[in-house]
């Protein structure tokens, strides 16, 4: 039982740090680029409305491929781009026609849940990259919360206040476990 107590414990231990890691690397990576977190060159977003339902749920995050080459899209792909009538919103939908007008190239999208087809174009500069078809469900809510003050704050004391309990816990143990066995140990003179 004390085995597999100490085994559960060092499971925790290491899940912790893994997930503090993780967080870490999340944070600074996304605050040096100055744009979305990038794991393995697959940039994350989260889902914020409920446009592509059920293709991917609200708090959801999914990945994408950037820095992909506008030509190579075709109809039926889904893609994220710079909103045309703000710079500072990104959304994910689906090509439902490209079109070649003159020299441009715009997309025409549409999210899965909405009835009618979005009401401006798309152009091929304003595409930031394309869905890789993998999606985590949820952990956009926590993503999100951890943007905020108190969210960044928890996320780092949390983990390392269980990370320094366990040590503490451990070192109790440690020190308990020596100090009984000074007391069962014969001393010299009694020998």
């Amino acid at each position: 039982m004390k085995a597999t107590l100490k085994w559960a414990g060092r499971v925790v231990t290491y899940l912790l740090l893994a997930f503090f890691a993780l967080i870490l690397y999340l944070g600074v990576s996304s605050r040096i680029a100055g744009g979305p977190p990038t794991i393995f060159g697959h940039e994350m977003y989260v889902v914020l409305s409920g446009s592509m339902v059920p293709t991917f749920q609200v708090g959801s995050v999914i990945f994408d491929t950037p820095h992909i080459n506008p030509a190579t899209l075709k109809v039926g792909e889904m893609i994220t781009f710079k909103a045309p009538y703000t710079q500072n919103m990104l959304i994910t939908h689906r090509i439902i026609q490209v079109i070649h007008r003159g020299n441009q190239l715009l997309f025409h999208t549409k999210g899965d849940a909405n009835k009618v087809a979005d009401f401006f174009l798309v152009p091929s500069q304003n595409v930031v990259a394309q869905y890789d078809n993998f999606t985590v469900p949820y952990v956009g809510y926590y993503l999100e919360f951890v943007k905020t003050k108190l969210g960044m704050a928890l996320t780092l004391i949390i983990p390392g206040a269980l990370l320094i309990i366990s040590q503490m816990v451990s070192l109790t143990r440690s020190l308990r476990k020596e100090l009984r066995a000074k007391e069962v140990a014969p001393t010299k003179s009694e020998v």
